[in-house]
């Protein structure tokens, strides 16, 4: 028996209550996201999701159609349930919203699943590269640029200046990110704590400041 197939739980007598198209998707993502993480994206197929979310082989396929699919369809699922990027209050200073933005960037990237589907992605991309595009696509690029729009936004409303948000965006999150991410990917023991980090990105705004945020800078002088 595979290890997502022992996770299945036993049902309750008795007839189970209906769901809704939404809570039979959800169910269905749970299932391929255990079924993926602990038997690889390779490994798994359809008829193992269908077991270890107790639902009809009709059921899943008319729902995903595919295994990359209900692939695409969880790493888009994780994006929209773990992290959310909005606008910034206008009132809000420049270092106070990026300090915020990659507190929680970090805090996701670098959580338990986060750090597992990342690490499948990685291990399968060579012979699956379409499960490294849809993970580049709806997670990292749709992160990145959502970043990107938000500086743009501060550049715009006067808090910031960045000729190349894009650009910064990539230097704020590879500065705060990068060796941990290394890090929990190798599975060695996390040396950063949360503390680490929240100063880790004061450290970071305090040397980009003087030349990002003028007038914050002399606002707080």
């Amino acid at each position: 028996m595979s290890l997502c197939e022992s996770l299945i739980r036993r049902r309750k007598p008795g007839r189970p209550a209906a769901l809704s198209e939404a809570e039979r998707r959800d169910q269905i993502l749970d299932a391929a996201e255990r079924c993926f993480v602990s038997q690889g994206y390779r490994s798994t197929q359809m008829d193992d999701v269908v077991k270890a979310c107790g639902m009809s082989k009709k059921t899943v396929y008319r729902s995903f159609g595919t295994k990359e699919n209900l692939f695409v369809a969880l790493i888009d699922r994780v994006m929209h349930d773990d992290i959310a990027l909005e606008m910034p209050e206008d009132h809000q200073p420049a270092d106070v919203v990026i300090a915020d933005i990659l507190s929680r960037l970090s805090a996701f990237v670098l959580s338990d699943r986060q750090v597992n589907i990342t690490r499948l992605v990685i291990s399968e991309s060579a012979h699956a590269p379409e499960l490294a595009a849809a993970f580049h696509d709806n997670g990292l690029r749709c992160c990145k640029e959502k970043l990107t729009d938000i500086l743009r936004h501060l550049q715009a409303t006067g808090r910031l200046k960045a000729d190349r948000p894009a650009e910064l965006a990539s230097l704020l999150v590879g500065a705060i990110i990068g060796e941990s991410l290394v890090t929990a990917l190798i599975r060695r023991p996390q040396a950063m704590t949360d503390r680490d980090r929240e100063g880790r990105i004061e450290h970071l705004l305090s040397l980009v400041r003087i030349s990002l945020m003028p007038e914050r800078t002399a606002q707080t002088s």
